[in-house]
Order: structure tokens, then C-alpha cells, then sequence
């Protein structure tokens, strides 16, 4: 069903210009969201500490085609059934694969970077394919409030997700940077369901608060980039909160976010796809520590760390389980929980499956 929604949807899945239009808004379409922001120049964004997006772009696709199997695991990657209870929890998280977190907080149900497809590409012959299956589509998810949106990168928003999305849900609220809301209306999405902030700016949905903040980052469909903006969600109900980053490389900026928001029960940060080649905009594992250390105030022992953007797609160079070897090894003192896909955190209560059999990733990498 595609209630709320023209006809465009259907066409934009069903036609054979399903490529192109995946690529989204043209500059043209986004300049008026993105017109009053002191964060642009000329219609462009840039990180607030500057960084080097990817150091030998020569060398850097050369050690990609090289990199053959590694990146891949020996052996499948299980997966967990997805298990969502009736009503919400105060704080849970369910962990679907990559950066698509599916969140409860204080009654309210948001799904962070929904990509379901197959590839995180326009195309669905070529790009990056999932190296394990979704562990649930989108037609079982219990009702979703919010599609919570990092930035624009084709692993981080995926049009045939946000489509299907917007259709089964037609209450469901998208809440993204500046910029990325041209893409969802060029996808049929109305524009009243779009709520965009910039970096500083806070949008509230039913009861939950989501204050937009800085990442260190970048942004771009196609040839495009950084038009739309990127961004971290501080997410806050009446009584609990959690941290997504979306994807970002370090920078003391979270210390900031964390003494403003914070402290955080729950965050959500990157620790794959990193390389020496592109330091700034990827955390390791290390770094992913420091900013949920960060995030979590005096007392970070008592916030959970749930490690995403590792092990569903190969985007770097690294062996497929080198991220979360490395975390346990850097995370010690930490209550971190490595879930496999379709794991489910309660936060508040320290359980569920997702906080069992922590290694299950060494009889798989």
C-alpha cells in the first residue's frame, strides 16, 4: 500500500529510469533548503574541523580492486529474528545491519538509515552488496514514528526503502539534515512528513526531541557533493535518550555534543570501513570508543555502546571482523554489545537476545 503517496513512487520502482532517479535531487532542488544556512558557502558544506575526504583517490581505487577477498567473511553471518514487542520499550535498540538501527524510546519507534535493498548503489547490478541478508523487510516491522536520516550517501538512504517505508507507515515522520528532504520529495514523499534541521537545530515529533549536530563527514549522490548537509542526532524523550552519529570521523566536536545533550544511555557509532587513506571521515574502533566515552558524561560505563556500520557491507581495505576485535580490545570497563543482525537490546533492563553470545563473530571471520 502506498497511502499518502502520488503515483510517482510506483513509477520511480517500476521504470527503467529507477537509476537515475535513485540519484535524487539536482543542486537546483536543494538550494532552497539550504539557502539560509551559515554552514554554506556558494551552496556547498564543509566540515567545521577540516578534514581529508580521501587521500590518493588514484591509490585509494587501486587498493580497492586489489583487495580480493579481504573484507569478506569465511564463513555466513547469522542472523537473529527480528522481535519487536507490541508496545515499546523506555529504551531498546534492534540492530538490523550497517548503520539501520530500528530504536524505542519512551513509546516511540525510529528506524535510523533504513537501506533494505540488496546493494547501497543506484543501481541494483552494481555496487556493493550486502554480505548478509536483511533480517527482516520492511513489510514486518511493528509501526514506525520516525525514519531518522544521517546524510545522503547511498548506504545511509536508499530510495526503494524510503519509498516503501513512506507507504506502509503514512504517519511515519522523516527527519533529516537540510537538503536531504529534496531527494524524498523527488521520491513522492509529501513534503509535510519532512522535518530538516541544521547543525544546532532541534525538531520535536510527537514526544521525542531530536537536535541535529555536527559530524565530521561529507556528503553526495552521483557527481554532487556536499550540497545536502550531514549530520549526528542527539534523540531525547521525557525520560530517556540515545546518540546516533551516522557516519562520522573523529572529532572533539562529540564532547561538545555530549556536555550539551548528554549524558547518553545509549549510542550508536560507526567502527568500519576505516583506511589510512580516508582518516578523517571514518572512525576505527578506537575512536569510536572516545566519543562514546565522550557522550556518556562522568559516568560512560553506564551508557551502552551499540557498534553499527561494520559487517554488512565491504566499503575499506580491513579483514571483515578486524572493527569489532579491535573495539572489544579498546572498549574495556565498557558495556558494549556486538548483537548479531536482528538483535534486540533493552537497554534499560540489560537484556535480550542481542546481549548474548558476544563473540558469535569469531566462527564467522
Amino acid at each position: 500500500m502506498l497511502s499518502k503517496l502520488s503515483e510517482r513512487p510506483r513509477d520511480l520502482l517500476n521504470s527503467g529510469r529507477a537509476t537515475y532517479d535513485a540519484m535524487g535531487a539536482s543542486k537546483a532542488q536543494i538550494v532552497a533548503d539550504i539557502a539560509g544556512s551559515p554552514h554554506q558557502r556558494d551552496g556547498v558544506f564543509a566540515n567545521l574541523e577540516p578534514s581529508r575526504q580521501v587521500e590518493n583517490g588514484g591509490g585509494a581505487a587501486l587498493e580497492m580492486a586489489r583487495r580480493g577477498r579481504t573484507g569478506s567473511p569465511r564463513r555466513p553471518i547469522p542472523l537473529l529474528p527480528v522481535d519487536s514487542p507490541a508496545e515499546p520499550a523506555e529504551l531498546a535498540a534492534t540492530w538490523l545491519g550497517h548503520a539501520t538501527a530500528l530504536l524505542e524510546v519512551d513509546g516511540a519507534r525510529i528506524i535510523t538509515d533504513p537501506v533494505f535493498s540488496q546493494r547501497c548503489s543506484p543501481s541494483p547490478i552494481l555496487g556493493p552488496a550486502r554480505m548478509h541478508p536483511m533480517p527482516c523487510a520492511v513489510a514486518d516491522l511493528p509501526p514506525i514514528d520516525v525514519v531518522l536520516v544521517s546524510h545522503d550517501h547511498y548506504d545511509h538512504l536508499d530510495m526503494p526503502s524510503v519509498i516503501d517505508l513512506a507507504g506502509r507507515f503514512p504517519d511515519a515522520q522523516f527527519v533529516t539534515p537540510i537538503g536531504v528532504g529534496a531527494h524524498l520529495r523527488r521520491w513522492g514523499i509529501d513534503g509535510d512528513r519532512i522535518h530538516q534541521a541544521d547543525w544546532g537545530q532541534r525538531i520535536t515529533v510527537g514526544d521525542i526531541a531530536f537536535d541535529a549536530c555536527s559530524a565530521r563527514h561529507f556528503s553526495g549522490r552521483a557527481l554532487r557533493r556536499n550540497t545536502t548537509l550531514w549530520a549526528s542526532w542527539a534523540i531525547a524523550g521525557p525520560r530517556h535518550n540515545a546518540f546516533f552519529t551516522g557516519d562520522t570521523g573523529y572529532t572533539d566536536a562529540y564532547i561538545d555534543h555530549g556536555a550539551a545533550h548528554g549524558p547518553f544511555q545509549l549510542t550508536l557509532v560507526p567502527i568500519g570501513a576505516y583506511s589510512p587513506m580516508w582518516p578523517d571521515i571514518h572512525t576505527n574502533p578506537e575512536e569510536a570508543v572516545r566519543i562514546h566515552r565522550a557522550l556518556g558524561g562522568d559516568r560512560p560505563a553506564d551508557s551502552v555502546l551499540l557498534p553499527i556500520h561494520w559487517a554488512t557491507f565491504n566499503l575499506a581495505t580491513h579483514e571483515w571482523d578486524d572493527p569489532v576485535r579491535r573495539l572489544r580490545a579498546a572498549a574495556d570497563g565498557l558495556t558494549v554489545y556486538t548483537p548479531k543482525p536482528g538483535g534486540r537490546i533493552d537497554v534499560v533492563a540489560r537484556t535480550g537476545p542481542g546481549t548474548t553470545d558476544q563473540q558469535w563473530w569469531e566462527a564467522v571471520g
